[in-house]
Order: C-alpha cells, then sequence, then structure tokens
C-alpha cells in the first residue's frame, strides 16, 4: 500500500466511524479511487441529514448570530454545530464561528467537511486559526490538522506554518488531499522551516511521512527543499539527500 492510499484509508475511517484496521481489505485500492468513494460517502451522509437541518438553518436567520454563538457554547455539541455550518448562509456561519471559543472549535474543526466549510474558514481570523491549529497538533489529529492547512488563506498558512514545529507540518502534510495545496505550502514556509522539517524527519524517523509529500511537487517545489537541506547539520544533511536523491533525483 502507497503512503497516499494509507492516508486516504485514515481519512475514510473517520468518515465511516469505524477503526482503520476494518478497512484494510482495501489496502490495495488506488489512492484516488479510495478518495472518491469517500466523497461519496461524505455526501451521501450529508444528504441523509440536511433536510431537518436546513429548515433549521432558515429560522436561524432571524436569530443574531451572538445569540446563535452563545447557545451553541452553552451546549458544546461538536457534531451538531459541523452539520449546521454545513447548511447556515455562510457570512452568517462565519459570524457564529467567530464568536465561538477556540477549544470548541478544535473539537468542531473534525466533523467539519473542508469541502463546504472551506468559506467559513476563510472567514476566521488568522490568530484564531493558529490557535485552533496548535490545539490539532497538540492533541495529535493530523487528518484535521493537514485539511486545515490545505484550506486557509496564504496569511493564514504563513502564521500557522511559523506557529507549529516540524513534526506537526510533516503529519499534516502527508495527510493533505490536492497536490497543488502541498505546493502552496512550499511555496509559503520559510526555508527554515522546512530545514526543521527536514531535521524532524531525520531524529524522528519520519522519512516515509516526508517522502510522500514530495511525490507529486513539481521540480521548482522540490528544488526549495532541496535548498534547505543545506541548513541541517552534517549527520542530517547526508541523509536528506540521499532521502531527495532516491525518490527525485535532481537533473
Amino acid at each position: 500500500m502507497t503512503d497516499a492510499a494509507s492516508a486516504q484509508l485514515i481519512k475514510l475511517a473517520r468518515t465511516l466511524g469505524v477503526p482503520v484496521e476494518q478497512l484494510a481489505y482495501l489496502a490495495d485500492v488506488p489512492a484516488a479511487d479510495i478518495r472518491d468513494f469517500r466523497f461519496q460517502v461524505a455526501d451521501l451522509l450529508f444528504e441523509s441529514q440536511s433536510g431537518g437541518l436546513r429548515k433549521t438553518a432558515a429560522a436561524a436567520k432571524v436569530i443574531p448570530a451572538p445569540v446563535i454563538a452563545k447557545l451553541v457554547a452553552r451546549n458544546r455539541n461538536a457534531l451538531l454545530a459541523a452539520r449546521m455550518a454545513d447548511v447556515l448562509e455562510p457570512s452568517h456561519a462565519v459570524d457564529v464561528a467567530k464568536r465561538l471559543p477556540v477549544d470548541f472549535l478544535a473539537e468542531v474543526a473534525p466533523l467539519l467537511d473542508p469541502r463546504r466549510s472551506a468559506y467559513i474558514i476563510a472567514g476566521v481570523p488568522t490568530d484564531t486559526i493558529v490557535a485552533v491549529g496548535k490545539l490539532l497538533a497538540k492533541h495529535e489529529d493530523w487528518i484535521t490538522l493537514g485539511d486545515l492547512m490545505g484550506t486557509i488563506s496564504d496569511n493564514a498558512a504563513r502564521a500557522a506554518q511559523s506557529a507549529l514545529d516540524g513534526t506537526a507540518l510533516i503529519h499534516a502534510a502527508v495527510l493533505v488531499d490536492d497536490v497543488e495545496h502541498l505546493e502552496r505550502m512550499v511555496g509559503l514556509v520559510s526555508e527554515a522551516k522546512l530545514a526543521e522539517m527536514l531535521r524532524a524527519a531525520a531524529e524522528h524517523d519520519l522519512w516515509d511521512e516526508y517522502r510522500s509529500t514530495l511525490d507529486g511537487l513539481s521540480d521548482t517545489a522540490l528544488a526549495t527543499v532541496r535548498a534547505a537541506v543545506d541548513q541541517l547539520p552534517p549527520e542530517h544533511r547526508d541523509r536528506a539527500r540521499t532521502e531527495l536523491a532516491d525518490r527525485h533525483p535532481a537533473s
């Protein structure tokens, strides 16, 4: 099984609410097919639950955002909050999200569908995004952190990457679905932070995770990663160069 397929199985297991071990029989299925199936399952679950929620969302239009935020925060029902976020009018949902406690947003984030919640995440202040990202990293929720890093704005991505360590960024990067998002992350992260990710890969034996972030990158992005290798101490520099050369020989 490839690293990409493994990542998709982890995400599918979360969508289905089952241990990933129960999906081991899908190990030979291509990553793209697992991803497509995961989206189909998520859409089916959303459609089966959204009828009543849409009626609630329509009624919520007349309720001021501060009142909704107080009610949501008091009840602390993360699943309901996530489902409502998918059906609320976008600007109203953003206004509510801005008023919720950071720790509760970190509970809601794993339950959001990034395809539907991108507009909400884009409207949340950068300092809140960073605080949520740090909590997700603390809880080692790499799936949600990867989804978050692939969805947020460039400014928020720069701030979040600066606040997170290299180990967290490697674990999150392997779970980012879209290669274009990985390209963007490489372009936004500092060379020093890329070096920190490489150093974490060496110190914690995370080369498998790091390699999977390189597979689909362009030559330009790979050149950026190679430049960061020069910042590593000698004992890590040689291993990093070997890993990069083995998978992506320089031209």
